[in-house]
């Protein structure tokens, strides 16, 4: 279809008046209603990357569940309520409400900074829209001035442009019909590290929209920011020095530009609590607040040891800082164990004059290192002992009413849901060991819709042909496991994930046209550290309808 359709009728309905505007997945236009006394909408085309028939499959599918979450969102008086979508010509078509106003683009200028008070008020608006979009399991993905608007009857802040319906147009599809690599949707100078990564969630969200509040504030572009050793931006000193401040304010817009999503604000919800508690009119007769050039990062509080009343035993910290659990045949930390003293086969041995008792002395030295020897034995005993058990794994609930299953995951472990394109249900990332470490293992559970009646070995088939050829061409026959109570399969191989070598296993099962897949990704020396975990998992899942 001609990308031009202003002065043409789509759908037998739709009559394009203008192109509103142009962008790398395509194109806007201001559009009436023939069928609705005329009344005007905007008409959003989306052009897959690809007219491969098995591509055009893959965005069909991933189009209508996007739409499907977009309609959702439609009671939401702050979202463009979708008035209709369709497919035409290979393409595909987005019918919404039109907002009237402008967007923020028009508002947040260079050189002009805000007030605190009119930023507040920015914020809070925002964040009201944004809690109810996390309500919904959804995530914008690409918040930035542009996609902001400000309504004409009311002033009040409408969110448009959700980034992931982007991601119909920017799959990387290969020649055989297979999705090979989805590009990171989003604005540069607003995505942090993980989105960046492929693995948005809410809490990059809040790192977006920290993000334009520091730029309304400072009237100073993102990309001009300095970033220091820590990865942190530097924003503060670009603060007008004769306005004062509420430091409560500055510290919040910190935390939510970490560059660490942990020590970040998880949602909307936490931020609005937070800013409620302020006063937009509190701390304003103070001096003028220093402006550090970064702020200051929370440091951890080292754990206090615990008194040590017997000198034979080492006794664990009362609360130790959480380790990543080592798989059966690898070391594990003994505590409450018996210490051994060494024996001292250094000691001076007084040697004295040869005599009758000499052989009896000798018997003596040879007693006292055949008990050592006995001690040592008896110690690695022990450790080898303690080796081969199982480490404990505190692990709790997930259950997801709508896709009909349930599974433990590890206490420790962070939590993301998913409801897009690409997959439903959760992924879950494993704590990191210390400040080195900067790979999250992590263990999806998801849920695919399956086009037709497939059995377990027809899926099996097409999941081994699609591995071998996006992933690892080496790999070998699936494994037949169980999986909760259902017969699976299961494979491990080889791929790479943003550029790093990585380990994986998958398992699945089928199930009523659905199948039911949990992947556990690793780096290949890290593997082995949590297939305990991973088999606990596999073992507690269910599915209850």
């Amino acid at each position: 279809m001609d990308n031009n359709l202003v002065g043409q009728t789509i759908q037998g309905r739709y009559y394009v008046v203008s192109q509103l505007g142009r962008g790398g997945v395509g194109v806007t236009f201001l559009a009436q209603d023939r069928q609705c006394f005329d009344s005007q909408c905007v008409v959003k085309q989306l052009k897959p990357k690809t007219a491969n028939p098995q591509a055009l499959t893959i965005a069909r599918k991933l189009f209508n569940r996007e739409a499907e979450i977009m309609n959702r969102l439609g009671h939401c008086d702050r979202i463009p309520r979708l008035l209709a979508y369709f497919e035409q010509d290979h393409e595909f078509f987005l019918v919404q409400e039109l907002v009237e106003g402008h967007d923020l683009s028009q508002e947040i200028l260079p050189g002009q900074p805000w007030s605190e008070t009119k930023t507040l008020t920015f914020l809070e608006d925002v964040l009201e829209v944004l809690l109810i979009v996390q309500q919904n399991s959804v995530i914008h993905r690409d918040l930035k001035p542009s996609n902001l608007m400000r309504r004409r009857q009311d002033n009040k802040i409408i969110l448009i442009d959700f980034g992931s319906v982007k991601q119909v147009s920017t799959q990387i599809i290969d020649a055989g019909g297979q999705i090979k690599q989805t590009v990171a949707v989003g604005t540069k100078s607003y995505m942090p590290m993980e989105q960046i990564m492929g693995r948005p969630g809410f809490y990059s969200d809040i790192y977006a929209l920290g993000i334009i509040t520091i730029q309304a504030l400072t009237g100073v572009h993102p990309r001009e920011f300095a970033i220091d050793d820590d990865g942190e931006i530097i924003w503060r000193s670009q603060l007008n020095p004769q306005v004062h401040y509420q430091p409560r304010f500055l510290d919040l817009l910190d935390k939510m530009v970490r560059y660490r999503h942990q020590e970040r604000y998880s949602s909307a919800e936490t931020v609005l609590s937070d800013l409620k508690q302020l006063d937009a009119t509190q701390n304003n007769h103070k001096k003028t607040l220093i402006i550090p050039k970064s702020a200051p990062k929370p440091q951890p509080q080292p754990p206090q040891p615990v008194a040590n009343t017997n000198p034979t035993t080492t006794v664990a910290n009362s609360q130790p800082a959480p380790i990543k659990p080592k798989a059966i045949g690898q070391t594990t930390v003994i505590t409450n164990s018996v210490q051994f003293p060494p024996p001292n086969f250094n000691s001076p041995v007084t040697k004295s004059p040869k005599s009758p008792k000499s052989s009896k002395s000798k018997s003596k030295i040879l007693s006292l290192l055949l008990l050592s020897s006995l001690a040592l034995v008896t110690a690695v005993g022990g450790w080898i002992l303690v080796k081969q058990i199982k480490p404990q794994i505190e692990l709790s609930l997930y259950e997801n009413y709508d896709l009909g299953f349930r599974v433990d995951y590890p206490q420790s472990w962070s939590k993301q849901n998913r409801d897009d394109f690409l997959a439903r249900g959760a992924v879950f990332f494993s704590p990191l060991e210390n400040d080195t470490d900067q790979f999250k293992e992590q263990i999806s559970v998801l849920v695919e819709d399956l086009s037709r009646d497939l059995s377990l070995s027809e899926y099996t088939k097409q999941s081994l042909a699609e591995i071998k050829q996006l992933s690892d061409p080496n790999i070998g026959a699936a494994q037949v496991v169980a999986m909760g109570a259902n017969e699976g399969r299961q494979i491990i191989y080889q791929g790479e994930e943003n550029g790093n070598p990585v380990q994986r296993m998958q398992t699945w099962s089928v199930n009523n046209n659905r199948a039911y897949v949990i992947t556990y990704t690793a780096l290949p020396e890290s593997f082995n550290d949590y297939l305990p975990t991973v088999e606990e998992m596999i073992e507690s899942f269910e599915i209850t309808r």
